[in-house]
């Protein structure tokens, strides 16, 4: 009997097609379980931390933004939350309860602000800046004290903190966040729950303990023991923009002193009152116009206008140069020509001339401050104004040439 061979019937298109589909949805499913394997973690770690990063951002704003806007002491700062409760803690005495503690954010007039693993901000500030009388004067004479290093405390990113805002991250080791039972708590101090202490959210790296009320504080790389994330306000951060304020007050107050009388007031050298004759030191906020009769040689007009109480109890006289023109005083108000430069200020080599300039000295450096209110040296001129030019006490001025965010600004006035 002849045998007939065996013949595979051919597939049909439908077939082979399902058996393709199939594989790719195995090579698919392979593919997207190898994605999430090595990128799902690291794009969550970088959603957190983009998370993180704004709400710290939003935080140093709200901060500064109400350093300026505070209506009895601009630059000074809130106290820290110690309760969790969102609100900052009233003073107790002339201190703040503690200067390490939770960001405020219901003070602050902010959301909820959490970080990328879910937690509230901390925050430290440096106790300058107050928000009491103690504290005055506060103004750009007056520095942070906090310091804060950079990976290791051989490398020291400022030693002029004025704050720090701390993103906590997750838990680690030993830390307890529970409020349900209490210890013994460094910062804040007493006994207190253990979501409320400092120690249970933020750690230690190179032998720099953030969990403290007064620093120093450090900012490193996150490892298996320490997650902590810091964001620095400097002294420069914060009083820059509080240093505009009180300039945008002074340039009004001078501006409407011009208008009513049609001449500059005598400059002060000493104790925020006129002395007849200058033409050069700071600006007479204190009184424009002597109350000792005694002394009738600093007699001139005083302000037509009341000056903001903050100006005076900060003493932002101090820290502001302003020179007027022989031109454009008591004794010769017409005397300044702005088309020719006659008796008034040079600006830029003749570029423009002015009956009078006002040049904000910017934040403290480290010879700052000099003297003491009712004092007076010609010299000291040089460590507040940055540009030589500008601090010879003569009649020529440049615009400040440097263009940092800190710098010396130079005003004028027609």
């Amino acid at each position: 009997m002849r045998r007939i061979a065996a013949r595979s019937l051919p597939q049909c298109p439908a077939q082979r097609g399902q058996i393709v589909l199939g594989l790719l949805v195995i090579l698919g499913l392979a593919f997207g379980l190898a994605f999430y394997t090595f990128v799902g973690p690291k794009g969550s770690t970088i959603e957190r931390d983009k998370i993180t990063a704004a709400a710290l951002a939003q935080a140093r704003d709200a901060l500064i933004g109400r350093a300026v806007s505070d209506t009895n002491r601009p630059g000074s700062l809130p106290c820290p939350d110690t309760t969790n409760d969102g609100t900052s803690e009233g003073l107790s005495g002339n201190e703040c309860p503690s200067y390490i503690g939770r960001l405020p954010w219901k003070t602050l007039g902010l959301s909820d602000l959490r970080d990328g693993n879910g937690e509230r901000l901390w925050y430290a500030f440096s106790r300058n800046f107050r928000d009491d009388s103690t504290a005055q004067p506060i103004n750009t004479d007056t520095k942070g004290s906090l310091t804060v290093y950079s990976n290791t405390t051989g490398t020291t990113l400022t030693s002029q903190a004025a704050a720090v805002i701390f993103a906590p991250g997750a838990a680690f080791g030993t830390q307890d966040r529970s409020s349900s039972t209490t210890m013994s708590c460094t910062a804040p101090s007493g006994t207190i729950s253990r979501d409320r202490c400092a120690a249970n959210y933020l750690e230690t790296t190179s032998s720099t303990n953030n969990a403290v009320a007064a620093g120093p504080y450090i900012q490193a790389p996150a490892t298996n023991t320490f997650n902590d994330r810091l964001l620095v306000i400097t002294t420069d951060d914060l009083m820059t923009p509080v240093e505009r304020r009180a300039a945008n007050e002074i340039i009004s107050l001078l501006q409407t002193y011009y208008t009513t009388y049609g001449y500059y007031p005598w400059p002060d050298i000493s104790d925020g009152s006129s002395n007849w004759g200058y033409t050069y030191g700071r600006v007479p906020l204190e009184n424009a116009a002597s109350t000792e009769s005694s002394w009738p040689w600093r007699t001139t007009p005083n302000w037509p206008v009341a000056v903001s109480p903050w100006l005076n109890n900060n003493e932002w006289w101090w820290v502001f140069f302003y020179t007027v023109a022989s031109g454009a005083t008591r004794t010769n108000p017409s005397g300044c020509n702005l088309a020719t430069g006659t008796s008034c200020l040079n600006i830029n080599n003749g570029a423009s001339y002015a009956r009078a300039i006002l040049i904000t000295t910017g934040p403290a450096g480290a010879n700052r401050p000099m003297g003491s209110v009712g004092s007076w040296n010609d010299s000291w001129w040089s460590n507040y104004v940055d540009d030589s030019n500008n601090s010879d006490l003569g009649t020529w001025f440049i615009t400040p040439t440097s263009t940092a965010y800190a710098r010396d600004r130079l005003y004028t006035f027609p």
